[in-house]
């Protein structure tokens, strides 16, 4: 990896004179849900992240909007960076061909940072619907932030629930395009001036319920494509589990970490070795997964004991052994109670799904862009039946 290292030193060096040519681009195929162009025209809806001043140090955001076949309504919820709704709804009517750019970070009582949900919207402009591809609503649309105390105008792509080509199957599961269970960075050595810090977008139920009822502001009962895997409880950190090799591919580090919705990570608040000379002179290599939480068993009274419901049958909803100890459940010896439930049980969930972009800056010089996204099983290594199967995104 080193003569990578090398020659991306080199192309720094000469950006500035001489032009790039364009690389050839491989077709697309039409594959799975979730697999199409990530930054194409949007159909039902998407998320649009933008950074403003309070999260991220300086700035404006403005959000470009697209309507290239019909007259299209763009309406939009403003979530601030731990996903709370927060000011009034938005509405951008769009007619064919139609452009819109509006200032997003210092909408009156709106957050200065976090993310945008987008769709059509009924009369009383309080719920949000997919836009009707059927019919040609479809947008496209981006962020320009833009940072004069870092001296860059910056482009977020949006995060789009589904594309006009792409096949939604039986259970409505269309899946966020970029939306994947693992992502992967370069970084270079943190070194003086030049630093790499990573943007993640962990979105919760807020921003879409499925399970155990539906909900959040892009609502399945609703109509729009359900979300694989199925996003962190609102007001609980998403869970990262993060590797980090050296230019030579030895793994440096296996740590955890987290993320809340918007959440702005320096790449030496994850660990000190991205500023190791010692162990890290050429740079490194990042894999990001989203990890899992630990499943919590119930917690059952030692001497409080409840009757039960019918005669040797488990109460429903409590998960604790039947009274007195050793009694089995509809079987021999028979039990006539069943020990008090304090504190049900608690699933673990994951792997949870998260978009990651990442900034390289030095003075007079940035980098910015989404972060590759795989699901966690292929980028472990596993790109057999599992990886096909949606918990694997």
């Amino acid at each position: 990896m080193r003569k990578l290292m090398v020659g991306l030193m080199m192309v720094v060096g000469l950006l500035a004179a001489t032009p790039l040519a364009k690389p050839a681009m491989a077709q697309a195929s039409l594959a799975a849900p979730g697999s199409l162009d990530p930054v194409g025209l949007i159909t039902s809806g998407a998320v649009i992240p933008f950074l403003g001043e309070g999260l991220a140090g300086g700035g404006l955001s403005f959000l470009e909007l697209y309507a290239p076949v019909r007259d299209t309504t763009v309406h939009m919820f403003l979530f601030d960076a731990a996903c709370v709704r927060q000011g009034p709804s938005l509405a951008v009517e769009l007619t064919t061909n139609d452009i819109a750019l509006l200032r997003v970070d210092n909408i009156t009582g709106g957050p200065t940072s976090g993310l945008i949900t987008a769709g059509e919207t009924d009369d009383g402009a309080f719920t949000l619907f997919p836009w009707d591809s059927g019919s040609g609503e479809v947008v496209a649309a981006r962020t320009l932030w833009a940072n004069s105390n870092g001296n860059f105008v910056r482009v977020i792509d949006p995060i789009a629930l589904s594309s006009p080509s792409e096949l939604l199957d039986s259970s409505n599961e269309g899946g966020w395009s970029p939306m994947r269970t693992a992502a992967a960075f370069f970084a270079p050595l943190e070194t003086g001036g030049l630093h790499t810090t990573i943007y993640f977008v962990c979105p919760n139920t807020n921003i879409q319920r499925h399970l155990p009822t539906n909900g959040g502001a892009l609502n399945p009962s609703n109509g729009f494509p359900i979300i694989r895997p199925e996003l962190q409880t609102a007001g609980t950190a998403t869970p990262l589990r993060i590797r980090i090799y050296d230019d030579e591919e030895s793994l440096l580090r296996d740590v955890t970490s987290s993320c809340n919705c918007l959440t702005i990570k320096p790449v030496t608040t994850i660990d000190g070795v991205y500023a190791s000379p010692v162990d890290a002179p050429g740079g490194t290599y990042t894999e990001v997964e989203g990890s899992t939480t630990n499943a919590v068993p119930a917690v059952c009274s030692a001497t409080v004991i409840e009757s039960l419901n019918v005669p040797n049958t488990a109460n429903t909803g409590n998960a604790c052994p039947g009274a007195p100890l050793g009694c089995i459940f509809g079987a021999t010896p028979a039990c006539t109670g069943q020990f008090q439930q304090t504190t049900p049980a608690i699933p673990g969930l994951g792997p949870f799904s998260f978009v990651a972009y990442r900034s390289i800056t030095v003075p007079g010089f940035d980098v910015f862009g989404r972060a590759p996204g795989a699901s966690r099983c292929q980028i472990q290594g596993d790109g057999g039946f599992s990886c096909s199967a949606t918990l694997n995104r």
